[in-house]
């Protein structure tokens, strides 16, 4: 028997409620046993989902009864185009130590912060030093919650 393989189906949802229909989607997903690999949301794509199956049946079996769902294109998104889209979310980001961010996302949300020290690997976390606050504070903050304000003065390390 020969593996088929999986396809991506755009599906369309309610702008703000996307994470919530994830969570619904994989309790079904459990509890009806529908043959879905993954369910992905890209922040980029506001109001989409998309799901990954072996054929448009399973996708509309799972979605059926659920107001405010539909299937947006009964043709696929090939695996590769999805494969893009998820690595252009993080690589448009490049950030030195000494770089001065803005904190857009988390408790922290409007401060400015020095970088101190950059991602290695696969980690997308940054070191940054708070500069709005009265003493040294140092927070982990992952790379999709800073915009670059400005470039540091010849990088490095930061006093």
């Amino acid at each position: 028997m020969e593996q088929r393989s999986s396809l991506f189906f755009p599906v369309r949802v309610t702008s703000g409620k996307e994470i919530n229909i994830v969570r619904l989607l994989m309790s079904r997903v459990s509890s009806t046993g529908a043959k879905v690999r993954s369910i992905i949301f890209v922040p980029k794509f506001k109001n989409y989902l998309f799901i990954e199956a072996e054929r448009e049946y399973e996708v509309r079996k799972l979605i059926a009864g659920l107001s405010k769902l539909r299937l947006a294109s009964s043709s696929p998104v090939p695996p590769q185009e999805i494969e893009d889209i998820l690595s252009s979310e993080t690589a448009g980001i490049e950030i030195e130590p000494g770089d001065i961010v803005k904190i857009i996302k988390g408790n922290f949300k409007g401060y400015r912060a020095v970088v101190i020290a950059t991602p290695e690997g696969k980690s997308k976390m940054l070191t940054l030093k708070l500069l709005d606050i009265d003493r040294d504070w140092e927070v982990k903050m992952p790379v999709i919650n800073v915009k670059l304000l400005e470039r540091g003065k010849g990088g490095g390390e930061v006093a």
